[in-house]
């Protein structure tokens, strides 16, 4: 029976809690876009033009530096060397709020040219040109708060404390549309202001979450204060400021790469879908779906992704510290064959329901078109939950330096096929070479890994291919419904098609659970010891409040 440490620090149980945070926090942002929208109105618009220049400016103050503040936390924990914890605190903050700094002064001074280069010239009206510049401005500060949030989470992801970090996640969501809303209809219902005071709000949450999750941490970082053993680390400021660089460098690297390369996709897509012949106005229409409708869905299956590379840092870096190989090679195994057996089933069921998951979404906008993408974007999606996870591998394992040079080799690739694989064959050549970009990736990162780590493919190949079996009764359903019975759970009513498809949703992964489990892979990657304990206490609770 694994104790109340263990348990707290298991890799799966973590991964899972920290994507439970994203996607509660996902789910969130969904949500209060309906109202902001009816208070805002136009001048929404002004909200987007702040957050198309904060989310650049954004990533150059953070610079991979909350990966860098995990991984090192991580390691000098583990060698319970907790003086230099306490270093790296010290540095990484002053660093954060240096960057942050600088860049929110640089808003403020350039906001009036940033304005100017953004809207169309002829907008550029005084009070438009006012408004868009008020949104810069007041946005800005957020780039010294929210900098100064991720080295928090930072030092608590690279002591594993993913609850407080998921928690923190929902914490900072829920004050951000709280402030939103509220601040928003006040000014726009109760004081009559114009609407661009709803945007200036809608950008103003941002610095006053980030503040009031600030406040959260700053009262919880008293009751897990490190204990000190001399009070002065045998590294110097500088060996720290030095490592947290050489940390920090492949995210940021990983980060300007994928920027460079969505910049790119964004300029040559029109002129390589032109050159295969596809007509202006579908071209816009491709883009359209793509790049809102399209990536919203599928971007839910990357929650899974994402909660596995927030607790690899830490426990990788525990075992590569420790020289344990034999546990590294476990946690590889573990890590890849849990993401695939959670995304697995999740992205088949939304291939196969695509139609209906986009009707609900979206109506009849373009529905065969929208579906078709969707299910499309949905497959590469899986190569990318895959190698996505594969890259945070080879960082964790001290493989940058091969990570960086097979970062270059897929932004070359990106660059020299891309346009060539649209113009010959159109939409779908956009997916494919998504997906052969991913698999590129995905066979890069294994040989590297496999290189330091004997990894065991026969396992692995085991484990995917029972996750994959489980899914043959979903395909089953679906050629019955679709072939033979001629029966259609999409209906006029958009409501009834959400309620149809989510008992569809129920009886597909029920059986799929069935399935692993008799093929004994949820044995295997889940402690279902600890899961039954976990319920046994929630129901002893519920009874002894029922008693009282």
């Amino acid at each position: 029976m694994m104790d109340k440490q263990r348990r707290k620090q298991s890799i799966i149980a973590g991964a899972l809690t920290g994507s439970a945070g994203i996607f509660i926090t996902k789910a969130l942002s969904l949500l209060y876009v309906i109202p902001f929208n009816e208070i805002a109105q136009d001048a929404t618009v002004f909200y987007s033009y702040g957050y198309s220049v904060y989310d650049a400016l954004l990533q150059v103050c953070l610079s991979g530096f909350p990966y860098a503040i995990a991984t090192l936390v991580a390691k000098y924990t583990t060698r319970n060397d907790y003086d230099t914890v306490n270093l790296v605190k010290k540095v990484s903050k002053n660093i954060l709020l240096v960057l942050g700094s600088v860049c929110c002064v640089f808003m403020i001074a350039f906001s009036k040219i940033l304005a100017l280069k953004i809207i169309p010239t002829e907008l550029q009206s005084t009070s438009y040109l006012h408004n868009t510049q008020m949104v810069f401005v007041i946005l800005s500060f957020a780039l010294i708060f929210v900098p100064y949030l991720s080295y928090y989470r930072g030092i608590y992801q690279g002591m594993k404390e993913v609850k407080t970090y998921a928690f923190t996640q929902v914490l900072e969501q829920v004050v951000r549309i709280a402030f939103l809303l509220s601040a928003s209809s006040i000014c726009v219902y109760a004081f009559n202001l114009d609407r661009v005071w709803a945007a200036y709000m809608g950008v103003a949450s941002t610095s006053v979450s980030a503040i009031c999750t600030i406040i959260f941490f700053i009262v919880n970082e008293k009751k897990i204060q490190l204990p000190e053993i001399s009070g002065v680390s045998i590294l110097s400021e500088k060996d720290v400021f030095k490592e947290l660089v050489e940390a920090a460098v492949p995210y940021l690297f990983s980060s300007l790469m994928f920027s460079s390369s969505g910049m790119f996709i964004l300029l040559v897509f029109s002129s390589g879908l032109e050159a295969y012949g596809t007509d202006g106005k579908l071209i816009t229409v491709y883009q359209g779906i793509i790049n809102y409708q399209v990536s919203k869905i599928s971007s839910i299956p990357t929650i899974i992704m994402s909660g596995f590379c927030l607790v690899i840092i830490p426990h990788i870096t525990e075992s590569v510290t420790n020289r344990d190989d034999r546990n590294v090679i476990q946690l590889i195994h573990k890590i890849l064959e849990t993401v695939n057996y959670l995304s697995v089933p999740l992205i088949c069921f939304m291939i196969f329901f695509s139609q209906e998951i986009y009707y609900i979404m979206y109506g009849n906008y373009y529905l065969d078109v929208g579906a078709s993408l969707l299910a499309k974007s949905l497959a590469c999606q899986l190569l990318m939950n895959l190698s996505g996870v594969l890259n945070s591998l080879m960082i964790a394992v001290q493989l940058r330096k091969k990570y960086l040079l097979l970062e270059t080799v897929r932004l070359l690739y990106m660059l020299l096929f891309f346009k060539l694989f649209l113009s010959k064959f159109g939409i779908n050549g956009y997916f494919l070479i998504l997906a052969s970009e991913y698999l590129l990736l995905i066979a890069g990162s294994v040989y590297i890994i496999n290189t330091q780590y004997e990894l065991n493919f026969k396992g692995l190949f085991d484990n995917f291919s029972k996750s994959w079996v489980g899914c043959a009764p979903m395909f089953v359903i679906v050629t019955l419904m679709n072939n033979l019975l001629n029966i259609s759970i999409l209906h006029s009513s958009r409501f009834l098609t959400l309620i149809l498809t989510g008992i569809m949703f129920v009886i597909c992964i029920g059986l799929y659970v069935v399935i692993t489990y008799k093929l004994q892979v949820v044995e295997k990657l889940f402690d279902l010891q600890s899961i039954t304990e976990t319920f046994k206490k929630i129901k002893f609770k519920i009874f002894k409040r029922k008693m009282q």
